[in-house]
């Protein structure tokens, strides 16, 4: 079936208002930016900062173990960090 014009312009209006109050929004917001004050942190942005601060504590523990580690060439001339470690490890059959 055909679809009455009058729907179109209803939305369309409805939408224009919809902008035009989010724009005056906008418009008091950057007008009254000294007045803003931050909300309270609630319970999951506690919880997300918290998490995000094990998150750095380990990276940075991580880290730091990896850098204290020697990273020049021994006297054969391997990586100590590239080469696997040899202790504890029993050969492989051949197949």
């Amino acid at each position: 079936m055909y679809e009455h014009p009058y729907l179109a312009y209803a939305v369309t209006e409805s939408q224009q208002a919809e902008i035009q109050q989010a724009a005056d929004r906008r418009r008091f917001l950057i007008e009254h930016a000294d007045q803003i004050v931050p909300r309270a942190a609630g319970p999951l942005r506690r919880l997300g900062q918290r998490m995000l601060r094990i998150a750095r504590s380990a990276r940075a523990t991580s880290t730091r173990r990896v850098s204290s580690g020697s990273r020049t060439p021994d006297a054969v001339g391997h990586n100590p960090i590239d080469r696997p470690s040899v202790d504890g490890c029993e050969p492989a059959p051949a197949r």
